[in-house]
């Protein structure tokens, strides 16, 4: 472990503090080791272009919410007409990557910028920075090889730590039966993948084809489609990171090279700053690296925004957790989470502005893999700890990756998830929700409010599989008041996936709130003044500072530009002065 401390006395302190992974308990600020802070890191890597790969390969991974990459000989795609059956793999998360133009058994140097070129030319949606090299000869142009990628694999068969000791040398595994080889039984992979947990490092499969299945040239060594998933299986159960060899490359580059730093803070809010200099023409190395500081404020929600956009964050064990990207811009943790503060939940009138109440349609969509911190009994109850780990937040409880983000999976008869909803707009609302069911039978959640007696059932038909999402309508309608609302999804009967539900109101009663007069002081306050923008959901929009000059009409001017139509709560101040206002733009 390296630190770093450093004391800027004209402008107070920064405490600086480089990792190169996850530091003892009592550090303020630290880098994971690996996303999600799991254990261990597998990349799953596959030659040779089968059409199995597409076809039996990909979809196994898309139903577990991982990725894999696929490295392409570029003159046998062409051959086998397979460009556009494989560019639809990105779409989904998955690298193509560079395995040559010939797949020679020589030095393929001259190939190494043309391969990637054509790929780049093929699949759109993605950058070709990786390369697996065919009978795993290194070629011998070394700047060739790094002004085209930003790292190699070869195959001898190590596990390796959590930083490579030559990138453009990692290692992997090969699996499979026949031609020597003889690695096709699942409890190699996982004990392959175990070892890495104790190391805290990474492992690197190569498979060619699937036995039984249409595999083209990718004839050695074929592997079993079962001993694939069930590492898969294991790995989700035990901590391990499965993702792109190229995102393994990146994570462990950047979380070497990055520094965060606190940059400032008070009892409202924390800036830091994440920042690397390893920049190339390969890589901007922008992955996201999983962040956790300590809660030293013992905040019991926050929120936070990188660059001015909102990032995820969670508390957990004294730890505020986020991930962010290195230069991505100041990084603001703010204590409130996704609720601004009661007082910015009045819809009295404010002082110089006028009130009325409208009826119109309200509409608040509740995105289910946002359930309210605070962990098993507060936020959640899961009965059987399954997930597709996909590191969206570190108590995962059952969020599960879908095309458009994610959505909460793996449910049983019994469990429930709370959701704290913000509104101006009262009155009595109906249910949608975008479900997925591969069960054969009809299957049931219901959605309550704040414990008060009654729901709104939802019957979730057989949609064909797990992977098919579509929407239905519960039955009946719900009262959210003004304000905070807490509103629980309970799991009635076991198997169903939910994306999102959507509470609707034709009738609601709505205060219209107009923007506060020009005579309303910012209350004496000096310096520059932070401010922060807020739906009436509760979402963070929009953070930063501006001068201290005149009226909070000022700052608004300032703090909404860029904003479309609609009421807001404006926060805004320093230190214990915060005050705050509910404004219409």
């Amino acid at each position: 472990m390296k630190k770093n401390l450093s004391f800027v006395m004209a402008v107070g302190w920064v405490f600086s503090l480089s990792l190169a992974g996850l530091a003892e308990a009592q550090d303020n600020m630290q880098i994971a080791t690996w996303a999600g802070f799991r254990s261990a890191a597998a990349s799953f890597t596959f030659d040779d272009n089968a059409p199995s790969h597409v076809t039996k390969v990909a979809p196994e991974f898309k139903k577990r919410g991982y990725a894999a990459t696929f490295n392409v000989v570029t003159s046998w795609m062409n051959q086998q007409n397979a460009w556009s059956n494989f560019a639809g793999l990105v779409a989904d998360g998955h690298e193509i990557a560079s395995h040559t133009d010939s797949h020679g058994s020589g030095d393929l140097s001259n190939e190494l910028a043309s391969s990637k070129s054509t790929i780049n030319q093929k699949i759109t949606g993605q950058d070709c920075n990786t390369i697996a090299y065919p009978y795993c000869t290194v070629p011998t142009n070394g700047s060739a090889l790094k002004s085209n990628y930003m790292g190699g694999r070869i195959c001898d068969g190590q596990v390796m730590g959590k930083s490579p000791s030559d990138y453009f040398r990692i290692s992997a595994i090969t699996t499979g039966s026949g031609d020597g080889n003889n690695f096709n039984d699942v409890t190699q992979l996982t004990g392959k993948m175990q070892q890495a947990k104790n190391q805290g490092g990474w492992v690197v499969f190569l498979t060619h084809g699937i036995q039984g299945e249409s595999n083209g040239s990718a004839t050695y060594s074929p592997t079993s489609l079962s001993t694939i998933t069930g590492a898969l299986d294991w790995a989700k159960t035990n901590d391990i990171w499965v993702t792109t060899f190229r995102d393994a490359i990146m994570y462990s580059k950047e979380r070497d090279k990055s520094t965060i730093a606190k940059k400032s803070g008070d009892a409202s809010s924390e800036t830091y700053t994440l920042t690397h200099s390893i920049k190339d023409n390969v890589s901007n190395y922008d992955y996201p690296l999983s962040i956790r500081v300590k809660n030293s404020n013992n905040w019991t929600t926050v929120s936070g925004t990188q660059g001015g956009k909102a990032i995820t964050t969670s508390i957990k064990d004294g730890y505020i957790y986020f991930d962010a990207v290195p230069n991505g811009g100041d990084i603001v943790i703010s204590s409130g989470g996704s609720t601004p503060p009661a007082s910015s939940a009045s819809t009295q009138p404010q002082p110089g502005s006028s009130a009325s109440t409208i009826t119109s349609t309200a509409s608040i969509t509740i995105e289910m893999e946002d359930y309210m911190q605070g962990g098993q009994g507060v936020g959640y109850s899961d009965i059987d700890g399954k997930s597709d780990n996909t590191g969206y937040r570190p108590d995962d409880a059952g969020v599960v990756a879908v095309e458009t983000g994610y959505a909460i999976g793996y449910t049983m008869a019994g469990e429930w998830f709370n959701y704290s909803v913000e509104t101006a707009c009262e009155g009595q609302y109906s249910v949608v929700a975008r479900v997925a069911t591969g069960n054969a039978n009809t299957t049931r959640f219901s959605v309550s409010v704040d414990n008060v007696a009654g729901s709104v059932a939802v019957d979730v038909p057989s949609t064909g599989s797990w992977d098919t999402y579509t929407e239905v309508n519960g039955t009946g309608t719900l009262k959210l008041s003004k304000g905070k609302n807490v509103v629980k999804v309970n799991i009635d009967e076991s198997y169903v996936n939910v994306d999102w539900i959507k509470l609707t109101s034709d009738n609601a009663q709505c205060p219209e709130v107009i923007p506060v007069a020009k005579n309303l002081r910012l209350n004496s306050l000096s310096g520059p003044v932070q401010y922060q923008v807020f739906d009436m959901n509760g979402h963070l929009l929009k953070s930063g500072t501006v001068s201290a000059q005149g009226s909070v009409q000022n700052l608004w001017s300032t703090a909404s530009r860029g904003l479309s139509k609609g009421t807001y709560v404006l926060r805004y101040g320093n230190g214990a002065s915060i005050g705050s206002v509910q404004v219409r733009k």
